[in-house]
């Protein structure tokens, strides 16, 4: 059984991902989830999700001073989740999850980072981990490349993620924590001014050349509204419907390398 202490910083997005990887391992005595008091809905969806899978974790919400000073037993998972909105400049994101890391280094054996490249946000981690002093993972496919994105995370990596941009040109994809709040989404990101202007959407969407929704079904969510979301926004925007089936593993071998990491660590003290 794993012992010591892993972390895990993710965009909001990522939500589903983050508690499949975690419901899934059985070893997980307390997961403590980070509320930073900037006001944020980020975590609200985890803390919300997590129980229902997991009832018999030990579930703590607190405040990034507190975590030094709480003790637990076994294996710790600290998930520290991220707003969408720091996409809007990759800069403002790679400093606040570095400031983030620097907060958890006495406390992790590892974090892993439920981020890809994001504009190039995290295209240094090596630099980044040197910077914070924190041992870090990132999602990675088979060829060991760091994913683009979200998207890339559930379709298998870069060689398949542009695999399927090449065979569905024009295509916006949507997994189901996307599909459930694509409009908050587009807002954050600045595509549009504000969740109800749909004009405004249309408008860059038709710049770019989008005329097509993909759904990438990968399992998670719930498999009902995201069946309307998606059907919805094809509605709205006037796009073709496509689907997808997800490929997750590339996040379960990230999350078990991590953890393998943490178990020796941990078993020495921690």
């Amino acid at each position: 059984m794993s012992q010591g202490t892993l972390g895990m910083v993710g965009c909001e997005i990522m939500e589903d991902e983050m508690v499949d990887v975690l419901s899934r391992d059985g070893d997980i005595d307390t997961i403590l989830v980070i509320d930073d008091g900037k006001g944020g809905k980020e975590s609200e969806g985890f803390i919300e999700k997590m129980p229902r899978h997991s009832p018999a974790v030990d579930m703590r919400v607190v405040k990034p001073d507190e975590i030094p000073h709480i003790v637990t037993d076994g294996y710790t998972v600290i998930v520290w989740m991220k707003p969408m909105a720091l996409h809007q400049k990759p800069e403002k994101l790679h400093d606040d999850v570095a400031d983030t890391l620097r907060l958890l280094r006495e406390r992790c054996d590892i974090v892993l980072l439920f981020y890809g490249l994001c504009g190039n946000a995290f295209k240094k981690v090596k630099e980044l981990e040197d910077q914070t002093q924190v041992p870090l993972l990132i999602l990675r496919d088979s060829q060991g490349q760091v994913v683009d994105d979200c998207i890339g995370a559930v379709l298998g990596g870069t060689d398949e993620y542009l695999k399927q941009l090449k065979e569905y040109k024009g295509a916006f994809f949507l997994t189901p924590m996307w599909g459930s709040n694509w409009r908050e989404m587009l807002h954050k990101v600045q595509i549009m001014p504000s969740e109800e202007d749909i004009e405004g959407a249309r408008y860059v969407f038709d710049a770019v050349g989008y005329d097509k929704v993909v759904k990438i079904d990968t399992g998670l969510g719930d498999e009902k509204e995201f069946e309307e979301k998606v059907d919805e926004f094809a509605r709205i925007f006037d796009f073709d419907r496509k689907q997808l089936r997800g490929d997750l593993s590339l996040v379960h071998q990230t999350y078990e390398k991590a953890k393998e990491i943490v178990g020796p660590k941990g078993s020495e003290g921690n």
